[in-house]
């Protein structure tokens, strides 16, 4: 399992000029910079945008266990007090003088649940010195936090004092609620909004019988201008799963690893390029159309499910009240917008392509995706050209040019004599849907247990690439501090590493990252990826980012 998901590894590497709308690409493993933009496809007709520049980017495969702790929690009697040997009297005096008495309430207060580090309470430091910056709020859509430390005591709403000044005048707030315990939210509206241009400094006061904290948090306030809003209106995006302008060449070598490369052949070879790579391993079959659409719809479902929880939506790809304004569709779900339609005005929408590979460097570079960068989203975006999208070959090239990789699919390769999943007997006990491994005959148990970690893994692994290259076209991660930029391309003490071009690093599994600084033990554990506090911040519209005369 843990090999696996090395195998799935993804590095981030970016490198050019920044551009309204540059060229975001993903390379894996090497961790050098790809400086020029893709070919263009040959005879096909379709050229890379004037305005796109190339920078370099990646999506990082992460990983979602699955599997479920045991409570080992010690048995309890009735009273709720733990069960002793009956050989051992318990002293009388055992009572109120061992009760450890609650600890005082300790916070922070701060906006868009950013934590202090990255909030500008203090500089964050580099290694030239110190950097102040300040974040700048949207005036009319910006959450108030405050938020229990980690040697805090417990606290509830009732025990909050909240007041704010504009300007040094006071300024009147909604009322607060309990988002969870420890944090107290207040979420400003257009109603409350701050004035335009203020300089805001917050005070939250909590007073238990523990005792009392106070917490301040000065930011600018101001309105959010169409020219940065990345959000104006539900953004829509199409993923399109169905083409076939690739051929796969396939290439054993001595050391028992497999050399798989793309041609482009605009004609196509008759086989989908989504479902290509995955014939090669074995997760689906050419013997049985029915098993292998199963096994296709099982994938492309697990990847719409993280992808929605990324971003915030729902089981659909609708926009929820706590996520990002974004409404996803797969290609062939109701209601989608058609790809003939690209570029119609009354029909606005953007696209990328889950299909396919890059150009003939990138798959030489370790690259899984290219995706046009939009600041602060400006445009539509079709990310499905040439040179562009997300590249499940690239996913599997990855794993068969390792001898592990390759060794751990070999029972179920075609071209080494294994079965692929749904052409086994038994297979119809597991395919095309979650199972527990346990509630299948042991005869095929074991089976069901690997088909159950590619799904896991390739899902992840698909869904976070899409994720962060949607990213991108949705204006992530601009250059420099706040309030213009959102930390890309600086050193601070709190990101785990400097981050090239359009990323940021930093401690946990985020999707904006570079896959050199993903933490496998935590991916391992199960965490999902989500978005560092500030890009969500910048995703929700709370943060206005970006310089006044962009």
């Amino acid at each position: 399992m843990r090999y696996l998901l090395a195998c799935l590894a993804f590095v981030a590497c970016d490198s050019s000029n920044e551009g309204p709308r540059d060229i975001v690409t993903d390379t894996a493993d090497t961790g050098e910079s790809l400086d020029t933009a893709p070919d263009l496809a040959p005879d096909s007709g379709q050229a890379l945008p004037d305005t796109g520049e190339a920078l370099a980017d990646t999506g990082e495969a992460l990983a979602d266990t699955g599997e479920a702790l045991a409570d080992t929690g010690g048995a309890l009697d009735d009273t709720g007090e733990a069960l002793t040997d009956s050989s051992q009297d318990v002293p009388d005096t055992a009572s109120d003088a061992d009760i450890t008495p609650p600890a005082a309430p300790s916070i922070y207060l701060t906006i868009a649940a950013v934590p202090p580090e990255m909030n500008g309470s203090r500089p964050a430091f580099i290694p030239a010195g110190d950097l102040p910056f300040r974040l700048r709020a949207n005036r009319e859509r910006v959450d108030l936090d405050v938020i229990a430390l980690a040697d805090s005591g417990p606290f509830a709403l009732a025990d909050l004092a909240l007041e704010c000044t504009a300007n040094g005048q006071p300024h009147a707030l909604p009322a607060a609620t309990e988002a969870a315990a420890g944090h107290l939210h207040v979420a400003i509206d257009a109603a409350h909004a701050f004035p335009d241009g203020a300089d805001i400094l917050c005070t939250a006061t909590i007073s238990t019988a523990a005792g009392t904290t106070t917490s301040t948090y000065t930011f600018d306030a101001a309105t959010l201008p169409p020219k940065l809003d990345p959000f104006p209106s539900t953004d829509i995006w199409l993923v399109l799963t169905r083409r076939d302008t690739w051929a796969l060449e396939v290439t054993p070598l001595p050391d028992g690893t497999t050399q798989l490369l793309s041609k482009y052949t605009p004609q196509g070879d008759g086989i989908d390029d989504f479902d290509a790579p995955f014939y090669e391993v074995g997760l689906m079959p050419t013997s049985d159309p029915a098993a292998a659409a199963l096994i296709r719809a099982h994938l492309i479902e697990r990847v719409r499910a993280i992808v929605n929880g990324i971003y915030g939506l729902d089981g659909a790809g609708r926009p929820t009240p706590g996520g990002v304004d974004l409404r996803l569709y797969f290609e062939g779900d109701a209601g989608a917008p058609s790809p003939a339609d690209f570029g119609d005005p009354s029909q606005r929408f953007s696209m990328i392509a889950l299909t396919g590979d890059g150009a003939p460097d990138d798959q030489l570079g370790g690259t899984f995706g290219r995706a046009l960068i939009d600041w602060n989203n400006q445009d539509v975006e079709d990310d499905t050209v040439y040179g562009l999208g997300i590249w499940p070959a690239a996913i599997v090239r990855t794993i068969l040019k390792n001898p592990a990789g390759a060794l751990l699919l070999g029972e179920c390769r075609p071209s080494l004599g294994g079965i692929p999943f749904g052409a086994a007997v038994g297979d119809s006990y597991f395919i095309g849907r979650d199972v527990d491994p346990n509630t299948v005959p042991n005869d095929y148990a074991g089976r069901a247990t690997r088909y159950n970690l590619l799904m896991q893994f390739g899902s992840l692994a698909i869904a976070a690439i899409l994720s962060h290259e949607v990213g991108h076209s949705l204006g992530l991660v601009p250059f420099g501090p706040p309030p213009e930029g959102l930390f890309a391309g600086v050193q601070t003490d709190w990101v785990v590493s400097l981050a090239p071009d359009a990323h940021i690093d930093i401690a946990g599994l985020n999707v904006m990252q570079t896959g050199a600084s993903v933490n496998w033990a935590e991916a391992i554990s199960g965490a999902l990826p989500v978005f560092e506090p500030l890009s969500w911040a910048y995703l929700t519209r709370q943060l206005v980012v970006g310089p006044p005369g962009r």
